[in-house]
């Protein structure tokens, strides 16, 4: 591509030439595209054709199983875009970057977020946000600003879910509180469900292949090689953890430390910054992980997969019970992504 060329978020790229780009990314990727997939990177060409009027959806709500390619269609798409313009995000490391930026300000809650959003977004023309979920009634709230902000702003906003939007905040309690974005979504988005039968996470590729999450292991029954690294303390937050093993970009620690304390995914978001290859050791069998042991894991889990951390388990079991008292998807989407760690008993990957 010529630098005349180089695409913009709403720029010199034309609806077919985008179309053809996201089609050629997932080909690259031996993937080829089903009905649903075809019709919706069409739909997301049409949305950001620079030609589009005033009058077109301000924004496209991806929802659907896990693993059905809304991960990587927002893959593609990114390639399409602006750097400069244009920005992807998780939930769990947008809402941590504006709570992080506005701590140590003062003021009304609201106000304070809003000048995060204003932070974190100026200048943007496109927003691709991943797992948009909401099950807190807080959640609620700060959805409907970051919505509202797009609107007004002119951003349009791209967001993956596994819910439809009337699922959202599924509590009969709270519900009402998010009613007004799904409002929103509904009249003012591109609305698009992937549910393909094939869950694409389960299509096998080698490791070199894969690199980052698929690139590491599940290790049943086997014992992790001898730490090649000296123990130490790893500070995080206002905390420390003991022992740790490090190397570079390289960590190694226990189950025990990692969901077996007050951690939270803010300490996992940290963390994952700062260390790209994990080994995690000492995983109890599942009939032994409490519920509380077995959702910090799937926070954990969620939290590696979505940087993109090449992360190898040492586990009693296989942990196919895991998460049996979690809610149909959010089990549905911890499994799928447990499922993409191959199952080996023997240790090829880095020592520290």
């Amino acid at each position: 591509m010529h630098a005349s060329e180089a695409p913009t978020a709403l720029g010199r790229i034309s609806c077919t030439e985008r179309q053809q780009m996201l089609t050629h990314f997932l080909e690259r990727q031996a993937i080829t595209p089903d009905e649903s997939q075809m019709e919706l990177m069409g739909a997301l060409s049409r949305l950001l054709d620079p030609g589009a009027n005033e009058t077109a959806p301000t924004g496209c709500y991806i929802y659907g199983p896990p693993g059905r390619g809304k991960t990587m269609i927002l893959d593609a798409l990114m390639q399409t875009l602006d750097p400069a313009s244009s920005a992807r995000m998780h939930f769990h490391e947008f809402f941590d970057a504006v709570s992080r930026a506005g701590a140590s300000e003062t003021g009304p809650k609201g106000s304070i977020f809003m000048r995060g959003l204003q932070r974190e977004l100026s200048g943007l023309e496109v927003l691709c946000f991943d797992e948009f979920h909401c099950v807190e009634p807080g959640d609620a709230m700060f959805m409907a600003r970051l919505v509202g902000y797009c609107q007004e702003h002119r951003i349009r906003l791209i967001t993956t879910s596994n819910y439809a939007p009337e699922f959202l905040l599924d509590d009969p309690y709270f519900h009402h509180l998010i009613e007004p974005t799904i409002a929103v979504v509904r009249s003012s988005f591109l609305v698009h469900e992937l549910d393909h039968r094939l869950d694409y996470r389960t299509v096998p590729t080698t490791a070199s292949a894969a690199g980052g999450y698929r690139a590491g292991s599940l290790n049943v029954g086997a014992t992790p090689p001898a730490p090649t690294t000296p123990r130490t303390t790893l500070r995080v937050g206002y905390d420390e953890i003991e022992p740790v093993y490090m190397q570079g970009t390289g960590l190694r620690t226990s189950f025990d430390q990692l969901c077996r304390t007050g951690r939270n995914t803010r300490d996992y978001l940290e963390m994952s910054r700062r260390f790209e290859h994990w080994i995690i050791t000492d995983i109890p069998a599942v009939a032994d992980m409490p519920m509380d042991e077995q959702r910090r894991f799937a926070n954990l889990i969620d939290v590696l997969y979505d940087q993109n951390r090449e992360v190898h388990l040492y586990c009693a079991d296989n942990l196919e019970r895991l998460g049996q008292a979690l809610q149909g998807i959010e089990r549905d989407r911890l499994l799928s992504r447990l499922a993409q760690l191959p199952v080996s008993a023997a240790a090829g990957h880095r020592k520290y």
